[in-house]
């Protein structure tokens, strides 16, 4: 009878799944067998229906239409309880398929924050030291293909400075090399796109623009190369320590890695979009096709420690409220270490935040942008409201358009700040 009970409850959960998505293609990825208990717990935009959210969900929908955006999931969460989540617009716009709370979309940059937190982890471990060199024959990354280098001050790159983006790095395509796998491929002799190795090869020997550690430059290369760091100081697959680490203490089942082609999306991904009359490119493939920005056109797959992962909204909120100091729910860091994410120079009116985009007494955050999406995590310092809004389409503002989030979700938060009933329902439902 217990067999039969299980196997009854099973069947329920997987038909229900089924029916919310509208039978899902089965091309699609599928998740990992253990994944499949967690059918039960899927959140959909019934479970935000409330008279309460009424001017929000009007605010978003306007929003989305003003912003020619194809799809948006926002996650809202008071005291590290999850009070909103809801999907707007399309999930696949050509088979009208609502976005819901449970639907994965890219996170961007706002993967940098997974990486720093698995860094502070080996550190956590004794596995790793912020001040550890990363390449030459004393380096983690020491392996023969990385020991050759054209500038010696390489050897001086420190794990600080890859967080801090202050590598030094440059190159002779001046522009990001993780945007330019086909040329560095072609350049480099290998099949395209290049992987994460040729271009640490490539990287290694080009030129150095500043002393590692002395000039700030944006880098998603050096947030790549973190990722091997990971890999080679912990011994596992970048993605399944933070997986192990990171996402399965924390009950996180539905941030996965992204990938390249629309073919190979995920059981449960959004479909991505490039805004109007945006301009094409080459496909990193080496077809001399020209496609969409928001497939083939960028290596997302290469990027994962800087920009590749794929979040829900409410799992992504969960990841951020881990990490911010407060004691409503259990961080998965140290008090000491999220106190070096976030102010890592107490000494300087410089703030080098690790993994972060701005840490300041009024708000934390860490925003994303690709040609295909724009994500933005937020942790208000002030009185514990926190976000995460996520797009599944380009916007011609480009890294700006993180702005016009913020505005309409702050404006969003503000209707709810004196109704207190809107905020006592939690709607993570495997609290830790």
């Amino acid at each position: 009878m217990k067999h039969f009970s299980l196997l009854f409850f099973l069947v329920l959960c997987i038909t229900a799944c089924e029916m919310a998505e509208q039978k899902e293609p089965a091309k699609a990825h599928s998740f990992l067998a253990q994944d499949w208990k967690q059918l039960e717990s899927f959140l959909t935009n019934a479970d935000s229906e409330n008279p309460n959210f009424e001017k929000i969900d009007a605010l978003f929908e306007t929003f989305i239409a003003q912003q020619q955006v194809v799809g948006m999931s926002v996650a809202v969460a008071y005291k590290g309880k999850l009070v909103y989540a809801k999907g707007f617009g399309y999930a696949d716009a050509e088979a009208k398929k609502q976005l819901q709370p449970y639907h994965m979309l890219r996170i961007a940059s706002v993967s940098k924050l997974i990486t720093a937190i698995a860094i502070m982890k080996l550190v956590e471990q004794k596995k790793l030291n912020l001040h550890d060199k990363v390449f030459g024959k004393n380096g983690i990354l020491n392996d023969p293909m990385f020991l050759k280098m054209s500038d010696k001050r390489m050897e001086k790159i420190e794990i600080m400075h890859l967080l801090t983006h202050s590598g030094g790095w440059r190159n002779r395509f001046r522009s990001d090399p993780m945007f330019k796998t086909l040329e560095i491929a072609q350049y480099m002799k290998t099949p395209p796109p290049a992987d994460l190795s040729t271009l640490i090869r490539f990287m290694l020997n080009e030129e150095m623009i500043a002393e590692p550690g002395t000039f700030y430059d944006y880098s998603n290369f050096g947030y790549a190369v973190l990722g091997k760091v990971v890999e080679k100081v912990s011994g596992k697959n970048y993605a399944a320590f933070v997986k192990e680490n990171i996402f399965e203490p924390l009950g996180i089942h539905y941030i996965q890695v992204g990938h390249n082609q629309r073919k190979n999306k995920l059981l449960w991904e959004s479909c991505y979009y490039d805004h109007p009359n945006a301009p094409k490119r080459i496909s990193i493939y080496g077809t001399g096709d020209s496609v969409s920005r928001a497939y083939e056109g960028s290596n997302i797959e290469v990027m994962l420690a800087a920009g590749g992962w794929v979040a829900t909204a409410s799992d992504l909120l969960k990841l951020g409220l881990a990490v911010d100091g407060f004691t409503s729910l259990k961080d998965i860091l140290t008090p000491e270490s999220i106190e070096q994410m976030t102010l890592s120079k107490k000494d300087s009116t410089e703030n080098k935040v690790l993994g972060w985009r701005q840490c300041d007494k009024v708000r934390w955050w860490r925003t994303g942008s690709l040609a295909s999406t724009t994500a933005v995590l937020k942790i208000h310092k002030q009185d514990e409201w926190a976000w995460v809004c996520l797009t599944n389409t380009g916007s011609w503002r480009g890294p700006y358009f993180v702005y016009d989030i913020e505005g309409v979700v702050n404006r969003a938060i503000a209707t709810l700040r004196n109704k207190k009933e809107a905020t006592q329902k939690n709607l993570f439902i495997n609290n830790r």
